[in-house]
């Protein structure tokens, strides 16, 4: 570099911020490569309209804190790479980036950022290779990009930063470490600057502890709305205002398929209809609900999967039924495809209730049983047992309910195990079943024991587990032990007890219902009715940050753990019941449950067929 060429660089670094907005600066700029971008090539914000608007907010003067709460393909990564473009490139300075994990950083700046920089000749030729910059640090004249995870106290707290990106709030931990929450802490990084931007993006999770939604209400609250063709007037594209047409196609494990032959919008105001087509190449624009906020410098965004270009609407539809009836599925279809936070409904079920609809069993296993599984918690003196049986559509009977006494490293209680597995449970047709799959507490102080003990019995399909008190993630995880082969497997706590809670709820014979024997040698008296209801979730405040919690009205729970670890064992295999109920019957179909009343139960088998 020459003495002029040093002299202009040093004189850009002392001129005022172009006045070119964010989407100004992409649209002449920016060019989209990499392996997860759907449309390579130069950018351009007309594809995605409603774009234009939420970039622009973070070069639009007295704004300070923008706040995209949205589904998923809706863009909000790229309009954030362009924010930090433009930042790069007309006003630099210290910059942050914050994601849930070290691994997302890592992933994001490979995949997204670097592959930008390297085709964008703006920022290839500001962003320095060497010079201090690394996958997690980007420097350029000017200023800086860190990235960092929320668990990393030392990234939150470090030196004072001008523009703050909080990507995924929602996946955020509740504390960083000790410190407490990393929005807070990332958040106060930027007191310094008068003239600070702060971004905060994410899909919602739930509405008693969504860091995302509570920033959003804080702003202006903006909904994209679009003209109707047919009287003029502007709504938003909500989801109780699509209408489609499905047909079922096949009956696949159990479960209906359905496919959505054609989804339209019907306009809440005039409720004449608009295709696909038409809605979103409708002229439209953000609202505001919430103007007020701009005093305060907030702008916030809600965007939908109904108003993305990278959508299908009836694709989108047939999402809505196949969740419709599984609330932890339906939480997802709130959370990915509507962009809104997902509200449990509360559990109204009382144990008295059940206790009192318990029914007679004309065998060991009453007809309508395709598969069994148990459930083991591991006590100080004592294994409490519960073997479960499952039919179609989830529904589920009580087979016994008891105790093995003993402990854990006891090699009498692992006899019992045995004869417990190797049982064969007669059905009325007196053919017999074993369990499938058995799924065992294995934390607390007995680890080592119920992990060798399962390891060596692992031909009876008997798994160590444990607890995941993270409200995410799937319902059952294969994880590796830190032991040759003596691997366990997670389970989403949070979402299994729900599961069970709503299950409990459902009072009509058929999908999801749970019947139970009211032979109380089975036992299934009065306290295990009331130890299956024995928690509810509350939202507990933490560290300044609201995280919900299972609270005990029941002393004793195990119950509903157990259960929890019965169903899991159930919904974490590929188990074909097609295939059990043709080995029991031939070609042979079971007839469906007549739901009007008592059902008339199916016969089952269980045998081979189950894959991990």
């Amino acid at each position: 570099m020459n003495l002029y060429e040093l002299g202009r660089k040093t004189l850009d670094m002392f001129r005022p911020p172009s006045d070119e907005s964010v989407s100004e600066w992409a649209d002449s700029k920016r060019v989209i490569v990499g392996k997860s971008a759907p449309e390579p090539g130069p950018w351009h914000t007309d594809r995605a309209p409603y774009q234009r608007e939420i970039m622009d907010s973070f070069s639009q003067r007295g704004i300070h804190d923008i706040v995209i709460m949205s589904s998923a393909q809706i863009g909000k990564t790229d309009m954030t790479v362009n924010m930090m473009g433009r930042m790069i490139d007309l006003d630099p300075g210290p910059s942050l980036l914050v994601m849930p994990a070290e691994d997302d950083v890592e992933n994001f700046s490979k995949e997204r950022l670097a592959p930008t920089i390297e085709a964008t000749p703006a920022l290839r030729d500001k962003v320095y290779t060497g010079n201090g910059s690394t996958i997690t640090q980007k420097n350029f004249p000017g200023g800086f990009l860190s990235m960092t995870g929320a668990m990393s106290p030392g990234g939150l707290k470090s030196r004072p930063i001008q523009n703050l990106f909080m990507d995924e709030v929602d996946g955020y931990p509740a504390s960083a470490g000790i410190e407490g929450d990393p929005v807070n802490l990332a958040r106060k990084r930027t007191q310094n600057f008068t003239f600070a931007k702060r971004v905060y993006t994410s899909t919602p999770t739930l509405k008693s502890t969504s860091r995302i939604y509570r920033e959003f209400l804080k702003g202006t609250r903006e909904e994209w709305e679009i003209t109707c063709k047919h009287c003029g007037d502007h709504s938003q594209i909500l989801f109780d205002d699509i209408r489609f047409e499905k047909q079922a196609t096949a009956d696949v494990n159990g479960q209906k398929e359905y496919e959505v032959t054609s989804a339209v919008w019907r306009c809440p105001k005039c409720h004449n209809t608009m295709t696909e087509y038409e809605v979103k190449r409708a002229p439209a624009q953000w609202v505001a609900y919430n103007p007020k906020a701009l005093k305060r410098g907030i702008r916030s965004f809600h965007l939908n999967a109904f108003i993305s270009p990278w959508s299908d609407w009836k694709a989108e539809c047939k999402k809505f039924l196949d969740s419709k009836d599984d609330p932890e599925m339906l939480k997802t279809f709130y959370n990915l495809e509507l962009g809104l936070p997902f509200e449990h409904k509360e559990i109204t079920t009382v144990p008295e209730a059940m206790y009192l609809r318990r029914e007679h069993y004309n065998a060991e296993v009453p007809n309508g049983v395709l598969v069994l599984t148990i459930g083991i918690d591991t006590q100080d003196n004592r294994l409490e047992y519960e073997v479960k049986g499952w039919g179609r559509n989830e529904e589920s009977w009580g087979i016994q309910y008891g105790a093995l006494p003993g402990r854990a490293d006891e090699p009498d209680v692992w006899e019992m195990v045995d004869a417990l597995l190797d049982r064969e449970w007669r059905l009325e047709n007196g053919k017999t079943i074993k369990a499938a799959v058995t799924f065992m507490d294995a934390g607390g102080h007995y680890w080592d024991d119920v992990m060798a003990q399962c390891y060596r019995r692992r031909h009876k399909r008997i798994y160590p587990i444990k607890g995941d008190n993270k409200d995410n993630g799937p319902l059952v995880r294969h994880t590796k032990s830190t032991k040759k082969d003596q691997n366990y497997f997670m389970l989403n706590v949070m979402a299994g007890k729900r599961a069970v809670l709503h299950n409990a709820g459902v009072t009509k014979f058929g999908p999801r219902f749970m019947h139970y024997p009211d032979d109380e040698e089975r036992g299934y008296d009065e306290n295990y009715f009331k130890g299956l209801i024995s928690e509810v979730i509350k939202p507990v405040k933490k560290r300044g940050v609201y995280v919900e919690e299972w609270v005990k009205i029941y002393e004793r729970n195990e119950p509903l753990d157990i259960c929890n670890y019965a169903r899991c064992a159930f919904k974490g295999f590929k188990i074909d019941l097609d295939a059990f109920e043709k080995r029991l019957y031939g070609e042979t179909k079971i007839k469906p449950a007549d739901t009007s009343g008592k059902p008339k139960r199916p016969k089952g088998l269980i045998s081979s067929g189950i894959k991990v």
